[in-house]
């Protein structure tokens, strides 16, 4: 297997493992976070393969995203909600809202797609390139280059096409979905028992990449059993 197979492989598992928690999620609430400065998981769902639209097709492509197709318009507008970095808390639990599993994998399963189709088209000193104009191509969308959104992708412009495959489209998402798999059995549990998760309300962190806020939760959540 060499390196283009080995990330279309990874690409087509990432897709697999969000099938599987988007089931597990179906009886929890999407679009509430589960304390102040989490992200609803209906956001983080969709984050994930957003993240992998917006890098390939945006940052690394320079065409058109998956996202842009009609059949997909009744998802979050990528031009509000971008790919959910830089969101306020409303902002967020808008979008959240906006994420119907059905559509949502459907998405996720063409932007699995695309990207196994043109990592076909690469070969491995392909991987090697830095993306064109990476900072420029965030002038796409209105979403894009806010302050705040353009602040988490300042560290990416200067990566090599294959780097920034192996962190925003791979490593960062699977961050993600770990998330999401530690959050959805505690809502379960915490839905099942007539404990009340009180957590302090004066934590001040961003809507995203907050592990932090999420430490109070799985305590409460593990004392209730």
């Amino acid at each position: 297997m060499n390196a283009i197979e080995l990330l279309a492989n990874r690409v087509t598992g990432i897709q697999g493992a969000l099938v599987g928690l988007v089931a597990d999620a179906a009886a929890v609430d999407w679009a509430t976070p589960v304390r102040p400065g989490t992200s609803p998981v209906g956001l983080t769902l969709w984050h994930v393969p957003r993240t992998q639209d917006w890098l390939v097709n945006t940052c690394v492509r320079g065409g058109e995203e998956v996202a842009d197709r009609p059949e997909f318009a009744a998802l979050p507008d990528p031009d509000v909600f971008g790919f959910g970095t830089g969101l306020s808390p409303e902002q967020a639990s808008t979008a959240a809202a906006g994420v119907k599993p059905d559509l949502l994998l459907d998405y996720a399963d063409a932007v699995r797609a695309d990207i196994v189709s043109w990592l076909g088209e690469l070969s491995e000193t392909d991987l090697d390139v830095p993306a064109t104009d990476f900072m420029g191509r965030q002038q796409r969308r209105p979403a894009y280059c806010t302050e705040a959104a353009l602040e988490e992708v300042a560290h990416l412009p200067d990566l090599p096409v294959g780097v920034l495959l192996l962190r925003p489209v791979m490593s960062h998402v699977l961050m993600h979905l770990g998330e999401v798999d530690t959050l959805v059995p505690l809502l379960r549990a915490a839905m099942g028992s007539a404990v009340t998760l009180s957590v302090p309300l004066d934590v001040d962190v961003k809507v995203g990449h907050n592990w932090s806020a999420m430490t109070p939760l799985v305590v409460a959540a593990w004392s209730a059993e």
